[in-house]
């Protein structure tokens, strides 16, 4: 970056690709991130790149980069592997980096039935609800409707959910 003085004839030089700036259009560079968009964030502007070099990178949209740096949205499994990569470590081993944030609120009562056990086993085993609908051969709004407790499913449909994630023990209420 040069700067010409208007009474001098001298040209004052500064290496700026040491430094990361304090802010950039109003929000804060962390300098020890705490979250996985801040880790992004310090990585991008560390590279010295724009929001749409790096979007083109991880092979996304710069709106789901602005949402990830900003922790509006958690990256997808299927982004993971794309983010690790590009940060050179995986932060999502790191349970202080925070988890993925849902809209959905499990009443205390919910806990012990069937749709509450069986959205956290299909979580647990990184299996996408059409991914687990293809495998029954139904519709995935079909799980949707077990998970929120709006339907429940046959009971022939029932064990063989049972079996197929080994959940509930045989008995579910």
């Amino acid at each position: 970056m040069c700067a010409t003085l208007p009474f001098y004839e001298r040209v004052l030089e500064v290496p700026r690709d040491k430094y990361l700036p304090a802010s950039n259009r109003g929000i804060p560079v962390p300098k020890e991130p705490t979250t996985i968009g801040g880790h992004l964030r310090k990585r991008r502007l560390r590279l010295g790149l724009f929001q749409s070099a790096a979007a083109r990178q991880l092979r996304v949209s710069t709106v789901t980069l602005s949402k990830w740096e900003r922790d509006v949205l958690y990256p997808a499994w299927k982004n993971q592997f794309k983010v690790t990569e590009y940060l050179g470590f995986n932060p999502f081993t790191d349970p202080a980096l925070g988890r993925p944030l849902g809209n959905e609120r499990v009443p205390v009562v919910l806990i012990s039935s069937f749709g509450y056990q069986l959205r956290q086993k299909r979580l647990a085993m990184r299996l996408p609800r059409k991914a687990l609908a293809a495998q029954l051969g139904i519709s995935w709004k079909t799980i949707w409707g077990w998970e929120n407790n709006r339907r429940n499913p046959s009971p022939k449909l029932k064990a063989r959910l049972e079996q197929l994630l080994k959940i509930g023990g045989g008995k579910v209420p």
